[in-house]
């Protein structure tokens, strides 16, 4: 949208102050609240966009030093996604792309989104604008109940490109909700559109006040008490507004510059405001089915692409009501579609992390140690192309509790206890069909008598048939929930937190699909529990990736085999200087050969263990309970047949030990 005359605007708005009423206390953000301020291609008016930019920017700066700006001629979609990840309030200026447009030779991705430069670091680039369109908005991943600032676009208040008239009513609405939808999916809960007035009032009162989004937009200082409010359309659960200057219209009869569509509960004092979660103490079960949508446990029905689960954790299970973490086991079946499935906190149709990757109709699962959201639930989302389906099965191994009735967790350097092909804990030879088998582990790999529970990796290889492991403290032949999923023949690997039982033991079953099957296992320590307080003390987190070597976050660039790589992962304001492990969600993509990956605390070319198996071209994920190096530290390693094969690797954090916590 060209630049306004903004001499019609109301000459109050080029002040900053404060919006007036609301009762002021606890802050929206804090002092390390992200904000972050992009200008876009604009042509002529790019450098007028810049200067009410960077009075955002001063104001913002008022209350915390985290402001990131982003100006064209280097906006590019690229600069902006890195740039807006867990930013608290995204504020953009620029061209809009909303229905209908004009620019259709230009649009990335579809309408209601935003114009940004071609290519980036010449002025000449400001001469190109290329529009990206929601499904984009929605990839920002914006910090929980970020609002989104929008300021000077066409479209997105429900108004009508410069000098082409006063849209009706009906139209300005859809124009609303079609334009707040992209930015809703990428974690904002309010997207409010101001196309003539400063963005300053708002700013101050997101830090200042303690109030309502809906008292926040109405005591704006341009309000004009002309306000149409409707559900939103697009939006499920969201409200709309539009508040017309009727008495103020444009040379062409446009009135509609302002609108918010927002979550009716958020308050400023939410904003950008994750869980926390105090120390924790773990306590382990046997694992118990908490979730399964093919028979109604838990949810019932496939899930939808992109539709949000949320399902009861405390109370199922043996979880009680003071649990705030769990450990466990997360599995897809029948899904139509190759994508991803994400477990988390709080419902979001739109996750920026993931749990478990596969293709379509591949029986697949990840352990996870997962914090749980107000009123001890889990979230799942689906994500696959639009109309697919999938079914999702969770089994509880152990809960956390914020006191020190539970054990506490010692990390060590994963060691191999268990390897049927050679006899490495005892058991040699394959595993046969509904045959549990048991093993030491208390007294090897440095887990001493008296562990209540054990972190590691089981992995199976060898099998002739598809099927399943379990992994428990009591064997069972017939076990009732699944640990490791896999078709015959192909190497894979599950992360596990597993009670121990008797006598310091684990048993294992292989179910295959008829008799005469047969399988071998591996199993590799990674860490034990104590019910002592000599260990540290688990606090979770909300899923937060520190890694991704395909966009330079952590390390850039794939992997070479056989290279080991160390990225630092306490210190960065997430995991503190004094943890000693973290847990997370190991990923591979875009590798050309198979093989596996290695994550530990020391760097190695030549690993004894393995984390995460994989065939070429496969994304797959692995959860990892792993202790850090010196300096708080890990190191990955990807170990191919030959030399020559690359690899990009995702690491998603969801906690971390820490003595003493």
């Amino acid at each position: 949208m060209r630049k306004l005359a903004l001499a019609l605007a109301i000459g109050l708005l080029a002040t900053a102050g404060g919006l007036g009423v609301g009762v002021h206390g606890t802050a929206a953000a804090t002092a390390q609240a992200k904000v972050v301020i992009v200008v876009g291609a604009t042509q002529s008016m790019t450098s007028s966009y810049r200067a009410d930019a960077d009075a955002a920017a001063a104001e913002a700066s008022k209350y915390t030093s985290n402001v990131v700006k982003v100006y064209s001629p280097n906006a590019t979609w690229p600069a902006v996604q890195a740039a807006a990840a867990g930013a608290s309030i995204f504020i953009y200026l620029g061209h809009g792309s909303g229905y209908p447009n004009p620019y259709n030779t230009k649009l990335v991705a579809g309408d209601n989104g935003m114009g940004l430069n071609y290519t980036g670091g010449s002025l000449q680039s400001d001469s190109y604008t290329d529009y990206y369109g929601a499904s984009y908005m929605a990839q920002l991943g914006l910090a929980p109940n970020a609002v989104v600032l929008l300021n000077h676009l066409c479209y997105a208040s429900g108004d009508s490109e410069g000098g082409n008239g006063n849209p009706t009513l009906a139209v300005a609405e859809t124009r609303v909700d079609g334009y707040a939808s992209g930015f809703l999916n990428g974690n904002a809960r309010a997207v409010i559109a101001e196309g003539l007035g400063s963005v300053a009032p708002y700013i101050d009162a997101l830090f200042t006040s303690n109030e309502t989004i809906d008292q926040m937009w109405k005591t704006y200082p341009g309000f004009h008490n002309n306000v149409t409010s409707w559900p939103s359309t697009q939006n499920s659960g969201y409200t709309s507004e539009i508040d017309p200057d009727y008495a103020h219209p444009q040379s062409d009869g446009d009135v509609y510059y302002r609108s918010m569509v927002f979550l009716p509960s958020l308050t400023t004092n939410a904003v950008g405001q994750v869980l926390t979660y105090a120390p924790t103490t773990y306590h382990a079960l046997t694992p118990a089915r908490i979730l399964d949508t093919r028979n109604a446990i838990g949810s019932s029905g496939q899930l939808a692409s992109h539709v949000a689960r949320t399902f009861a954790v405390t109370g199922q299970g043996g979880v009680p009501a003071n649990a705030t973490a769990v450990t466990g086991n997360l599995t897809v079946t029948a899904q139509t579609s190759l994508g991803y499935v994400y477990v988390g906190p709080a419902p979001t149709n739109f996750p920026t992390s993931s749990t478990l990757n596969f293709p379509a109709g591949d029986d697949r699962a990840n352990g996870v140690t997962v914090a749980l959201g107000t009123g001890g639930t889990l979230s799942v989302t689906y994500v696959a192309p639009t109309g697919a389906t999938a079914h999702v099965i969770f089994d509880v191994t152990g809960f956390f509790t914020p006191d020190t009735s539970g054990s506490t967790y010692h990390a060590v350097s994963p060691i191999r206890l268990l390897d049927t092909r050679n006899g490495t804990g005892g058991l040699s030879g394959p595993f046969t069909n509904h045959a549990a088998r048991t093993f030491q582990v208390t007294g090897g790999g440095g887990v001493p008598a008296g562990a209540t529970a054990v972190t590691g990796n089981l992995t199976v290889t060898g099998q002739t048939s598809n099927g399943y492991l379990f992994i428990g403290p009591t064997a069972a032949d017939n076990p009732t929930s699944s640990t490791l999923n896999f078709p015959a023949g192909d190497d894979r690997a599950n992360n596990v937190s597993v009670a121990l039982g008797s006598g310091g033991t684990l048993s294992v079953t292989f179910v295959g699909s008829n008799s005469g099957q047969s399988a071998q296992a591996i199993f590799d320590v990674t860490g034990f529990f104590t019910p002592d307080t000599s260990g540290a003390d688990y606090v979770p987190l909300t899923p937060a990736r520190i890694l991704d070597t395909r966009s330079g976050t952590g390390l850039s660039g794939s992997f070479a085999s056989d290279s080991a790589r160390t990225f630092t992962v306490a210190g960065d304001g997430l995991v503190p200087t004094n943890a000693t492990a973290i847990t997370g969600n190991l990923t591979v993509t875009s590798q050309t050969s198979n093989g596996y990956l290695f994550i530990g605390p020391i760097a190695t070319n030549n690993p004894t263990s393995s984390t995460l198996n994989f065939p070429r071209n496969d994304d797959r994920a692995n959860g990892v309970d792993v202790a850090l190096g010196a300096g708080g530290t890990l190191s990955i390693t990807y170990v191919a047949p030959s030399a020559g094969p690359t690899t990009q690797v995702i690491l998603d954090v969801t906690g971390y030990f820490a003595p003493g916590s």
